[in-house]
């Protein structure tokens, strides 16, 4: 994981928001925002913490605002 502090779905949307993500997670990401709820489905079966991170980012109200607080005070920790 990449931010220690953070759960595998939260970790995964944060590398994915913040470009660290290599070239498969990138067109992952590009797949699973186009994808249908069936499609959605199907990919969680082999992806299932991006799958979970993106409906949450894209459908829990201030999910992704509490995930930059995380990072933040972490990013935070390492400028010290």
């Amino acid at each position: 994981m990449f931010f220690k502090e953070l759960t595998p779905e939260e970790d995964w949307i944060a590398k994915w928001q913040y470009g660290y993500s290599g070239h498969f997670h990138k067109a992952l990401f590009e797949a699973i925002c186009v994808a249908d709820e069936e499609n959605l489905d199907k990919l969680s079966f082999g992806f299932p913490d991006e799958v979970e991170g993106y409906r949450k980012y894209t459908q829990q109200a201030g999910w992704w605002k509490e995930i930059q607080v995380k990072i933040g005070k972490e990013v935070g920790r390492w400028r010290r």
